[in-house]
């Protein structure tokens, strides 16, 4: 009895950071470059399961103890590209990521929502420099009029000044929805000057994820009722035969 009552109360809790990661996908469906997190459930504490006859013991299955999130994985497929007519803003066509650079390190993004500061240096919307090829940040001349071009080179008045670091390797997505890990540059890499990547959260399959989780969370509370109620029979009945 009281083995149902911890089962029920395990599936309550994974069902509630599967919901979690869920509302951060939903809160992020308009943030460029996003990347959706997806739980992976598994089941706990399995056991096996023996038939006894006499002296002869025969295996008939295992019996778990309920069922709790065992990671996030991170959808790295490619949003949809939105053109937006800013010269600063820039897409990646195909793999890889921007290098730029953050107090806890050089990060890796998808979101080329890019801007000038004062100094005249590329950074993020955050205000994070954007790398180039040579691991320093790009300094762009007061005044110059910026282009960006296919393969990611970076021009000031129509003259070359530095290229864009786009990577790519085994990366894991931060709580700031940056990526880190060791990466390495990409080869003739392609991007869109005048567009951003779209986040790749599916507003419809994420609606329903949460319906989902939610049936399930509300069956793993009836579960729980129902072991109370025949628990208390059990304790302030039983006990009076």
């Amino acid at each position: 009895m009281l083995r149902g009552l911890y089962v029920a109360a395990e599936g309550m809790a994974a069902r509630q950071k599967a919901q979690d990661a869920v509302a951060n996908n939903l809160a992020n469906l308009n943030t460029t470059g996003f990347k959706a997190d997806h739980p992976v459930f598994e089941a706990v504490y399995e056991r096996a399961l023996w038939r006894v006859q006499g002296a002869r013991a025969t295996p008939i299955g295992t019996l778990s103890a309920g069922a709790i999130v065992r990671e996030f994985y991170t959808d790295l497929r490619a949003g949809a590209l939105v053109s937006t007519g800013n010269p600063l803003d820039v897409a990646i066509d195909g793999a890889g990521y921007f290098a730029v650079q953050t107090p806890q390190g050089v990060r890796y993004t998808r979101n080329g929502a890019f801007q000038l500061n004062a100094q005249g240096i590329l950074t993020t919307r955050e205000g994070f420099p954007v790398l180039g090829a040579n691991g320093q940040p790009i300094q762009v001349p007061q005044g110059a009029a910026v282009q960006i071009g296919e393969n990611g080179s970076v021009f000031a008045n129509g003259a070359p000044i530095a290229q864009l670091l786009i990577a790519d390797g085994t990366l894991t997505k931060d709580p700031n929805g940056y990526f880190a890990g060791a990466a390495q540059p990409i080869p003739n890499p392609r991007v869109v000057a005048g567009a951003l990547e779209s986040s790749n959260v599916n507003l419809v399959r994420e609606m329903v994820r949460m319906i989902e989780l939610i049936r399930a969370y509300e069956t793993h509370q009836k579960v729980i009722h129902a072991h109370d109620e025949t628990l208390g029979k059990a304790i302030n009945e039983l006990a009076k035969v």
